[in-house]
């Protein structure tokens, strides 16, 4: 056989291999790229609709606190209403001796004391801290219910 036709041959080949793979590689870039930009926007339609639907929900779960809050500031306008009348009921006990700061009824030996024989300063103590614990439970009782809420 010829040399030349060999070399000829041989060289044939590696050309149509070497075009081959330029233009396939191209191709295959191409190909690529456009699988690349299909998953890419299907991501981001993906990504847009979880935000909406996450918004949605963050709304709602807004509203609820809105609602449980607005219960909430409703109870304590209550609370805060008896207690300064309870307050004002107040006025017309009689004030702490300054001496020995225990009631009649105890520093006379008596057993018992109830709640009418009480001073106006240590009755209104009383009020002031029953409307501190009211304030309290009703904090709670929101919490609790915008935490089960949540659930």
């Amino acid at each position: 056989m010829n040399p030349y036709i060999v070399a000829g041959g041989v060289l044939a080949v590696v050309c149509a291999y070497g075009v081959g793979h330029w233009q396939g590689d191209d191709a295959g870039q191409a190909k690529i790229q456009a699988k690349w930009d299909q998953e890419r926007a299907k991501l981001a339609e993906e990504y847009a609709a979880n935000v909406t639907a996450m918004r949605e929900k963050e709304q709602s779960m807004q509203g609820n606190a809105d609602k449980l809050r607005q219960e909430k500031d409703r109870e304590l306008k209550k609370v805060a209403d008896t207690n300064k009348l309870l307050l004002d009921s107040l006025r017309h006990r009689p004030e702490r001796p300054s001496g020995s700061g225990v009631s009649e009824t105890a520093s006379a030996g008596q057993s018992g004391c109830s709640g009418k024989d009480l001073h106006r300063e240590s009755a209104t103590d009383i009020v002031k801290l029953a409307m501190d614990a009211d304030e309290l439970r009703i904090a709670l009782k929101q919490c609790y219910a915008q935490y089960d809420s949540l659930k």
